[in-house]
C-alpha cells in the first residue's frame, strides 16, 4: 500500500479535488472509477452494505487503480473508526459531528500516541504486518492520516465556529441540504441566502487551515462550489451515476 497520502497533500497545498461516493459493495466498481481522472472515492459504510472484508478489497482496488480511497464510517464509535482505518486507507470521514468535543474525540482516536489514543496492532496492512520499524510506521501514519468530519445538522452548523478550532481535523464536509434548512429554505440549494451561508461556512473553514468539502448533483453546482472556494467536491455516487446515465439515454431514444 502507498505510504504517502497524495490526497491530503493536494488539499494542504490548496488544490481542488473532485471525486464521488461508493455505496455499491464492489471492488470492480472502484476499479472502474479509478480508470477515470477522479481524485478520490468515498467508500460509504453508513449507507452502503459493505463488510470490513469487502471494504479492504475496495481499498486495495482503489490503490491498484490510482484513486485515493476514503472510508466513511457509520458512526463516531471509536472501534468502528479503528477497524475502518485498519483496512488500509489513509483517509477517513466521520458523520454527524455537531460539537467541538465530538470533533476532538474523533481526532484523537484517528491518531497514535502521543497525538491520540488510536489502538495499535502492528500486524495489519498499514504496518506491513510487522512490528519491525514500528516506531517509524507510527510516525508516518500520524503524518499521513487525513481526518475528515461531516457537519450535517443544525446543531453542528451552530457550533461550526468552535469545531473549526479543533487540532487534527483536515477536512470538514458540509451537508448542503442541512445548510438549506438552517436558513429556513429546505431544498432550495440555489437561493441567494443559502449560497451566502455556503460561502460563509467555506470561508470560516478555510481560514482555519482546514479543507472545505461538499457535494453536488450537477456540473453547474460543481463549478459554483469551486468558484466559492471549496477544494473537496463530491459528485453523486456510483449507484446514482449509473441510474442517471441510463435514465438520460432512455429518455433520448425512440423505440
Amino acid at each position: 500500500m502507498e505510504k504517502i497520502n497524495s490526497l491530503k497533500q493536494k488539499l494542504k497545498s490548496g488544490k481542488q479535488v473532485i471525486g464521488t461516493w461508493s455505496s455499491l459493495s464492489s471492488p470492480s466498481v472502484i476499479n472502474v472509477l479509478g480508470a477515470t481522472d477522479l481524485d478520490f472515492v468515498v467508500i460509504d459504510l453508513e449507507h452502503g452494505a459493505s463488510s470490513y472484508e469487502t471494504t479492504e478489497n475496495m481499498v486495495r482496488a482503489a490503490e491498484a487503480s490510482g484513486i485515493s480511497p476514503i472510508v466513511r464510517v457509520g458512526t463516531d464509535d471509536s472501534q468502528m473508526i479503528l477497524r475502518a482505518l485498519e483496512t488500509g486507507p489513509h483517509s477517513v470521514m466521520v458523520p454527524h459531528v455537531d460539537s467541538k468535543e465530538k470533533a476532538e474525540r474523533i481526532s484523537r482516536c484517528c491518531k497514535y500516541f502521543p497525538e491520540g489514543n488510536r489502538g495499535l496492532s502492528p500486524y495489519t496492512r498499514i504496518h506491513n504486518y510487522t512490528h519491525v520499524d514500528i516506531h517509524e510506521s507510527l510516525q508516518t501514519e500520524n503524518q499521513e492520516t487525513m481526518v475528515g468530519i461531516l457537519v450535517e445538522g443544525q446543531e453542528g452548523l451552530n457550533n461550526l465556529e468552535e469545531i473549526v478550532k479543533v487540532k487534527g481535523i483536515d477536512l470538514i464536509y458540509l451537508g448542503l441540504f442541512d445548510i438549506c434548512q438552517s436558513v429556513g429554505l429546505p431544498g432550495q440549494l440555489n437561493h441567494p441566502k443559502v449560497l451566502g451561508e455556503v460561502k460563509r461556512c467555506c470561508n470560516l473553514i478555510q481560514s482555519n487551515g482546514i479543507a472545505a468539502g461538499s457535494m453536488s448533483t450537477s456540473i453547474d453546482y460543481i463549478n459554483m462550489l469551486g468558484e466559492i472556494g471549496y477544494t473537496f467536491i463530491a459528485y453523486l455516487n456510483d449507484a446514482a451515476a449509473i441510474k442517471f446515465h441510463f435514465d438520460e439515454i432512455l429518455n433520448r431514444i425512440n423505440l
